[in-house]
């Protein structure tokens, strides 16, 4: 027996999910951020147990995310390999999907857009009104690059204000633009809680079409998860949690 199959027909006997639909969470951390302790193989234990793509945005790098994708498209027909990376730029952080090539960080919020549209990718901003982060891209930069920007974060799961994430989601509703939904796990335990069900997609061209008429399955974390990054963070330093 062929070792690859079609996702689509592997989770079509689902209850809630159809053979016409797909689900996706568009923001999620590996091992490969140095503040994220989820690695590789449970990524995608969890997408053939729940049929989440995931949308591995590490920080800074698009180490995790090939290898993620690498392990998903080589045992699975007609999935798309979409490459991501959370930048961080000289104004916040942006996100960039599709992507053919690593953009460095600390580039303007400008020159970064620039990159990503030079790969014909789409561009994401993660968690823009989050009253917490201070990676968050600044209100003088989001102005600024709004009419340049294909996606608002609308749901975020570790805002600690839900508030913030209703921000973002009328902020996208005045400038017109869809809005993503996105765990943002770093730890396991976070996985396959949050994501939307789009008709299945290959390009970002079909990513777009397709993503106003999402359906959102939202689980907000409790706000302590962020206790836990800090703990993992302090061990990454020490060692452990590490990508090896």
């Amino acid at each position: 027996m062929s070792q690859t199959m079609n996702l689509l027909e592997e989770i079509a006997s689902g209850d809630d999910i159809g053979n016409d639909c797909l689900r996706f969470d568009m923001h999620l951390h590996s091992c490969y951020s140095s503040d994220s302790a989820v690695p590789v193989p449970t990524i995608v234990k969890c997408f053939e147990r729940t049929g989440i793509l995931p949308l591995v945005c590490d920080h800074n790098t698009l180490t995790g995310s090939i290898k993620v994708y690498d392990a998903i498209c080589s045992a699975y027909l007609d999935i798309p390999c979409i490459l991501a990376e959370e930048i961080m730029t000289a104004d916040g952080e942006i996100i960039g999907l599709f992507l053919e090539e690593e953009i460095p960080p600390y580039l303007s919020a400008d020159e970064t857009l620039d990159r990503i549209q030079d790969q014909e990718a789409i561009s994401i901003v993660p968690h823009p009104f989050c009253s917490y982060r201070s990676s968050a891209l600044s209100f003088y930069a989001l102005d600024r690059i709004i009419d340049r920007v294909d996606i608002i974060e609308g749901f975020n799961a570790r805002v600690i204000d839900d508030r913030d994430n209703l921000d973002a989601r009328k902020f996208a509703a005045r400038h017109k633009k869809p809005v993503s939904a996105g765990s943002d796990a770093h730890t396991p335990l976070e996985l396959g809680r949050t994501w939307l069900t789009t008709k299945p997609f290959s390009t970002p061209q079909e990513l777009m079409r397709e993503l106003p008429n999402a359906e959102v399955h939202y689980h907000h974390i409790h706000p302590s998860i962020h206790l836990v990054t800090r703990v993992v963070k302090a061990g990454r330093k020490m060692g452990f949690f590490s990508p090896s």
